[in-house]
């Protein structure tokens, strides 16, 4: 033999080695990761699903809840209906008001057709309201109001 082929063996050798420590160290690491209890990351979702259940497996938790829930499945379809009868009635309330104020303004006006008015003695009431010098409610200062200068020097 000469020295490249002892070299070459002598470097096989070494490879082979090499790749039966690598064998066995994977071996071995694999061994002690499937020995060891396998951790699970928690995410919150997961942590928070966990504390619920938790909590609702609490008795008086759980009953709160039932109860809330409860409650609230009546109430709210109950104050829908509630609301909608209101606002119904609101509106045959203003439906009844429409059509009592439409037979007023057809009295009114049957009553103004039978009783037709003087032009000339309503033209003559307004003019003796504007004639007035002072309005009704002042009556009484102006009576007390002087018209002479002679009188408010007294």
């Amino acid at each position: 033999m000469n020295f490249e082929e002892r070299h070459t063996q002598s470097d096989d050798a070494q490879v082979e080695a090499a790749l039966r420590n690598f064998r066995s160290s994977v071996h071995a690491w694999s061994e002690q990761e499937f020995v060891r209890p396998r951790a699970i990351e928690h995410t919150r979702w997961s942590s928070f699903r966990r504390a619920f259940w938790r909590t609702i497996a609490n008795p008086a938790l759980g009953g709160t809840l039932a109860a809330a829930v409860a409650i609230a499945s009546i109430g709210v379809p109950a104050g829908i209906y509630h609301e909608r009868a209101v606002e119904a009635e609101h509106k045959a309330s203003l439906e009844l008001q429409r059509k009592q104020a439409v037979e007023l303004a057809l009295k009114a006006q049957a009553a103004a057709a039978a009783n037709p008015v003087d032009d000339e003695a309503f033209l003559d009431d307004v003019d003796s309201d504007i004639a007035q010098a002072t309005p009704d409610a002042m009556q009484p200062l102006a009576s007390l109001m002087s018209d002479g200068p002679s009188q408010s020097t007294r």
